[in-house]
Parts: C-alpha cells; structure tokens; sequence
C-alpha cells in the first residue's frame, strides 16, 4: 500500500489522480478489512503452522529434517517465521516490495552461501500446504503469493 501511494502520488505530479488510480486505491481500501483480519489470524496461529512445518519435515524428508534439526529447529523456525511475518506484513499493506526489500534480498544472499536452496524448496513448500490447512480459504488466498514469492527467492 504504501509503494501504491507513492506510486499513485508520483503519477499524480501536482495533477489530480485519475480515475484509474481512485479505482486502485479504492480497491486497496475495500480489501482492508479481510486483509487485517488474515493478518490478525496469522498472528493467532503463527506457532502452529510453524510446528506443522516442522513435523511435516520429520516425518516425511529425514534428509531435511537432519539439517533444519541441526539446533534443535531453532534457526529453521526463526527464519520461517520471519519470512511468515514479512510476507503477512507485505500482504496487509499489499506492497511486494517491502517483502523484497526489508527481507528477500538479504535473507537469499545468505541461503546461497549456505547452499539451502533444495532445502529451502521443501521448507516454503511445506510453509505454503501448513497456511492453506489452517487458515480459511479466502484468508490462505490473500497470503500465499507473497510466500511464492519468498518460496521462490529462497530456493533459487
């Protein structure tokens, strides 16, 4: 939202906005309600799909699980709720990129040097399947392109 205001304020010039750009931020306007309300739940529900995440790795790639396990999970699951926050952040505000900007770039560069890309893939993967199994439909919707996104930064 707010790359939209900028965006909108910079087209605009010292002009009026266009119809256009009312509509978007019209549109941006009428979503907030639903776009707050999946924030809120993801909130509510955040050590729970993250716990899902991890189990689904234990029990179905112990080839991932030995390196997310290293610590005990600990820096696995920091690193998925961080990309979980930020892309919640994103999605609320509806701004990619703040999700790039704030989390991606930085947080890609280090999985490369740790080569964790295949690991990576099956942790967002699992991440994605753990938002959709718990939050309604309509809510998971709001939130899983943003998680494409970081699925798709993080195991490049």
């Amino acid at each position: 939202m707010l790359t939209l205001l900028e965006n909108v304020l910079d087209r605009a010039d010292g002009s009026y906005i266009t119809p256009e750009d009312l509509r978007i931020l019209d549109g941006a306007i009428a979503s907030w309600q639903q776009r707050r309300q999946t924030y809120d739940l993801l909130q509510t529900k955040e050590n729970v799909i993250l716990e899902q995440v991890m189990q689904q790795i234990i029990n179905t790639a112990p080839d991932v699980a030995a390196k997310v396990t290293v610590d005990g999970g600990n820096k696995c699951n920091r690193d998925m709720a961080l990309v979980l926050r930020y892309c919640a952040t994103a999605m609320l505000l509806q701004d990619e990129e703040l999700l790039k900007d704030r989390l991606l770039y930085w947080m890609q560069n280090i999985m490369l040097a740790l080569k964790n890309q295949r690991v990576n893939d099956f942790v967002y993967r699992s991440l994605q399947k753990s938002v959709q199994a718990n939050l309604p439909k309509e809510n998971a919707d709001l939130l899983l392109p943003y998680l494409a996104i970081a699925h798709q930064w993080l195991s490049q």
